[in-house]
């Protein structure tokens, strides 16, 4: 990353992958994580900040609500396309 630029969605697609596998019981391994994130990520807009404390004084109640859900529903796209994925490769391997 350039200097101290980043994606502000980084941190919250980890975040929400992360909640979602512990809920599942599923082991958090980091490639898959990296995985899911890269999937869930390209569904969602960039939001470049230098840091993050400048977003998130400026967001309203609605605001937080929509990243959120959009941040929700782009790793439930992520973890529905990933398991996909996998279980095309195991019937190629069958």
């Amino acid at each position: 990353m350039i200097g101290n630029i980043q994606n502000y969605f980084e941190h919250l697609v980890y975040d929400r992958i992360r909640q979602v596998l512990v809920e599942r019981g599923d082991e958090l391994d980091t490639a898959h994580m990296d995985d899911l994130a890269c999937v869930a990520l390209n569904r969602l807009p960039p939001r470049y900040v230098r840091f993050s404390v400048d977003l998130t004084t400026r967001l309203t109640d609605e605001d937080w609500e929509l990243i959120n859900r959009q941040v929700a529903e782009a790793v439930d796209y992520a973890l529905r396309t990933t398991r996909r994925r996998s279980e095309l490769r195991l019937d190629e391997i069958e």
